[in-house]
């Protein structure tokens, strides 16, 4: 039964990460940040003085800052057993969140039914500003304790405990498992069934130690390995981040492919109707910088997003190889297998999408250099018919006049046939110009006919 299974000491750790400043984010934004995750542990929004002064504490040239300085953490009001332990990482908040069961008068040696682990859970999220629980990069949580007894089997003591806390699966299934500090740990994850909202998963550690060793020894450990996990934590964190943006960008780069597919379909429609309309050609090629823009942007930021990714799983590896430096007797090889996940899954998609939404960006700019080369030889027509007709209508009005001058200037009509005479002298400068624009105009045909032979 679950009320006879027993630990010592039981202790549940919440790390919280949250963006500090995030890519592109002005001061106000990053203000908000700041303000956010204090509320955390404030509960209330902090006034500007007090808030400045916890600014005061972080230093962008450091990758680990504990926020409280000297005093490192916050106590819980008693009865409650616990602390909150913020910290700066680059650029992210990290946030510890420590309670353990103290529901007999001998806690820290005595069995407690691990029917508790569910009101340590309850306080630990009570104790955190109800509005602003939820970080915005993820959540990991650190359940452990001392084996009650000698003969206590850690699996399915570690099945009961995970059954008691209540997390959205149900079904026990320990995804990795290893040794910490002389204990056994398992991992069990599920990433969100939509990476575009990260609470939707879950990453969980229980660690459960043996009876023969001492409590005092085994809390003095697990608080020497704190600030490693919390990196740990960050960077896997980190990881499932920047890979949920790129989601998120390759969502917008395929809507912007649609929009490319869309402006070539309406050139191919608009060239092979008949005559071109340069004032639709105008229009479509209006709508290209906008729609190039969106396009290259969500190319740099997916850009950005692998090598935040890259860079991130490196850090991992590196941090968790530090723990096998720390502490040689554990097996900390299960945390490699988050990291070859991540490696073969999500940078080599983000690499197979960079490839193959790239040559959208090509042809988009081939796209407009086509409407525009179109529209530069349509306009060079008609200036060339606008000229030419220029031309043809001068030297017939030139002719016209001189037509007109040379044969009023043969002698002095009769003022009572003026009006008639004046009539036909007008027709035959008509007819003279009429000639002479015909002629003007087969001469530029066949001059035009000669140039491009």
């Amino acid at each position: 039964m679950n009320d006879e299974i027993c630990l010592i000491y039981p202790t549940i750790d919440l790390f919280l990460y949250d963006l500090k400043a995030g890519l592109g984010q002005n001061e106000q934004i990053i203000e908000s940040n700041r303000q956010q995750f204090w509320q955390k542990i404030y509960s209330s929004p902090l006034d500007s003085q007090r808030l400045n002064q916890l600014k005061q504490a972080e230093n962008e040239s450091f990758d680990y800052v504990e926020l409280l300085g000297s005093k490192k953490v916050e106590i819980f009001e008693p009865p409650l057993d616990g602390y909150y332990y913020p910290v700066q990482l680059g650029d992210t908040y990290g946030l510890q969140v420590d309670c353990t069961a103290n529901y007999i008068p001998d806690y820290k040696s005595s069995p407690q039914p691990i029917t508790c682990l569910p009101k340590i859970k309850k306080q630990i999220i009570e104790k955190i500003d109800n509005e602003n629980r939820k970080p915005k990069l993820g959540q990991s949580w650190l359940v452990w304790g001392q084996l009650a007894t000698e003969n206590q089997e850690p699996e399915e003591t570690a099945k009961q405990c995970y059954a008691q806390l209540q997390f959205p699966d149900k079904d026990w299934k320990a995804d990795l498992k290893g040794k910490f500090l002389g204990g056994t740990v398992f991992e069990l994850w599920r990433l969100p069934s939509d990476l575009q909202l990260m609470n939707d998963g879950y990453h969980i550690l229980i660690c459960l130690f043996p009876y023969n060793l001492k409590i005092d020894a085994i809390r003095q450990d697990v608080a020497k390995f704190y600030p490693q996990l919390m990196r740990l934590f960050a960077y896997r964190h980190k990881i499932l981040w920047a890979y949920s943006q790129s989601r998120s960008l390759k969502k917008n780069l395929k809507q912007a492919a649609e929009l490319v597919q869309d402006t070539v379909r309406k050139l191919n429609d608009s060239t092979n109707s008949p005559g071109n309309n340069i004032n639709q050609l105008q229009e479509i090629l209006a709508k290209t910088p906008e729609i190039l823009l969106k396009y290259t942007n969500n190319l740099s930021y997916l850009d950005d997003q692998r090598r935040t990714l890259k860079i991130n799983i490196g850090n991992y590896n590196k941090r968790w190889q530090k723990l096998k430096e720390i502490d040689s007797n554990s097996d900390w090889q299960f945390f490699q297998e988050f990291s070859d996940y991540a490696q073969e899954k999500f940078l080599e998609q983000i690499e197979a999408d960079q490839g193959n939404l790239s040559p959208g960006l090509t042809l988009m700019e081939n796209t407009i250099k086509t409407i525009q080369g179109i529209i530069d030889i349509e306009q060079t027509k008609s200036d060339r018919t606008l000229n030419s007709t220029i031309a043809v209508a001068g030297v017939g009005l030139a002719t016209s006049q001189i037509a007109c001058a040379v044969i009023l200037t043969q002698d002095t009509p009769n003022p009572q046939i003026s009006l008639a005479y004046r009539t036909e002298v007008f027709l035959w400068s008509l007819g003279f110009g009429a000639i002479a624009g015909v002629l003007t105009l087969i001469f530029f045909r066949m001059l035009r006919h000669w140039k491009l032979r």
